[in-house]
């Protein structure tokens, strides 16, 4: 894909990083001249420094041959111009962060997918992983919905019993669901049948916040 990138902030310069790993084509837009530059040492990637209000941004940048515009800035009003000229061009997919809970509406109201407060975001992970610190990483969603990603212990009551036999024991708390499994590098949905090993890498739903003690019977009692 070709993406168009509209920022070179943090988010941005790891947007450039992601997308550059998974092969896209990216070109950058960031109207301060030193973090322009910065970005252009840091990444091989076109990057114009220049605002997204000039004339000449659609066409320099590309815009009507890009697949998406992202827009990365901690200023709303140019993340909605960006994405209103990429509306405007024809862009099949625009997404961008909102930096104030009060805009959201208009930015989807232009089709925009839009990630909310994303500063709220980063610190509500690092809370996550902070109070849950024997997972992998902890994912909370709308509603206090929560994905966790851990490693089965090979002490854990879990270990040697099938998803059935789990069930039947009723070893998982409420509301929990275990959803993947890998093992040997190998990523599986898990079926009844499916019997667990200690060393497993799961991934699990909850329908709420988990609590420290429903991880024990995964972390073998160790919260």
């Amino acid at each position: 894909m070709y993406l168009v990138i509209v920022g070179a902030g943090p988010v941005g310069n790891s947007l450039i990083e992601l997308a550059l790993e998974a092969g896209h084509d990216v070109v950058m837009v960031e109207p301060d001249a030193a973090r322009a530059e910065h970005c252009a040492d840091r990444h091989d990637v076109r990057v114009l420094a220049m605002d997204v209000a000039e004339d000449e941004f659609p066409e320099e940048s590309g815009l009507e041959q890009a697949d998406a515009l992202i827009a990365t800035t901690t200023d709303d009003s140019t993340n909605l111009m960006a994405v209103f000229l990429g509306r405007e061009t024809g862009v099949a997919t625009l997404a961008s962060t909102v930096n104030h809970d009060s805009h959201v509406q208009l930015f989807r109201r232009l089709g925009v997918r839009v990630l909310a407060d994303p500063e709220r975001l980063v610190a509500q992970h690092l809370l996550d992983i902070t109070l849950l610190p024997r997972t992998t990483d902890v994912t909370t969603l709308q509603d206090s919905e929560q994905v966790i990603e851990l490693t089965l212990a090979p002490g854990s009551p879990l270990a040697g019993l099938t998803l059935e036999e789990i069930a039947e024991r009723e070893l998982l708390g409420p509301g929990l669901f275990i959803i993947s499994v890998a093992r040997k590098g190998k990523a599986f949905f898990p079926r009844h049948a499916t019997r667990l090993e200690g060393g497993d890498q799961l991934i699990v739903f909850s329908r709420s916040a988990i609590r420290r003690e429903d991880l024990d019977v995964f972390n073998g009692g160790r919260s």
